[in-house]
């Protein structure tokens, strides 16, 4: 734009001392018409070298878009790919623990009464009245009697368990919103008589009973 201006000062400085050599008759006639046609053919020089300068400036402009645009978009892909492998890396530290609490809950459940029990620790983690992770719900004080005896710590994962656990994750669910579920012949009577109480029952499948 600099370079620009100064082009067109100094034909505008030309123009106006060809002009004024006219207009005071400084020239002949045949002087004046040369004159004329040059100041003419240096009009339309004057708009091609406006024309270049501003396809110049739409040029460096469309660059700096393009490069910023493909800055952001490395960016964005970079970031996305950071957040893919932190996701990854969750989703395999949270499936070990939905897998070794399933085998220990349901390790002797058909596949379906696997993915329930993969279903209710993933409804809680859902719900505003448990923790918001499923290590947090898994450990949470007095839920789940696999952790309070040790169980939990003791299983081998079997691959019907993880097959179950991965149905779960990838949007399996026969839980019909269920956040409890027990076993009543291997449960203790005052917890059996505060799931009857307190909660609603909704279904069984197996050895279990789900509630809400």
């Amino acid at each position: 734009m600099r370079v620009n201006a100064v082009v067109k000062k100094a034909i505008f400085v030309t123009y106006m001392g060809f002009v004024a050599a006219m207009t005071i008759g400084w020239y002949p006639e045949k002087q004046n018409r040369e004159i004329s046609k040059s100041i003419s053919e240096l009009g339309k020089d004057t708009r091609t070298l406006c024309v270049m300068a501003e396809n110049q400036k739409l040029f460096t402009q469309e660059i700096k878009e393009t490069g910023e645009a493909e800055r952001l978009e490395y960016q964005q892909a970079d970031e996305s790919a950071r957040r893919e492998g932190h996701t990854k890396r969750m989703r395999k530290s949270y499936q070990g623990v939905l897998e070794r609490i399933v085998e220990a809950e349901a390790g002797d459940q058909d596949l379906k009464g696997r993915i329930l029990v993969a279903n209710v620790v993933m409804n809680r983690v859902r719900s505003l009245e448990f923790p918001n992770t499923v290590r947090g719900v898994v450990f949470e004080p007095h839920q789940f009697s696999p952790i309070s005896n040790g169980s939990y710590y003791s299983v081998r994962v079997s691959k019907l368990t993880k097959k179950a656990v991965q149905k779960a994750i990838d949007g399996i669910d026969y839980s019909r919103g269920a956040l409890y579920f027990m076993c009543r012949s291997a449960s203790a009577s005052s917890n059996v008589a505060w799931f009857d109480r307190d909660l609603r029952y909704l279904f069984s499948h197996g050895c279990h009973e789900f509630f809400l």
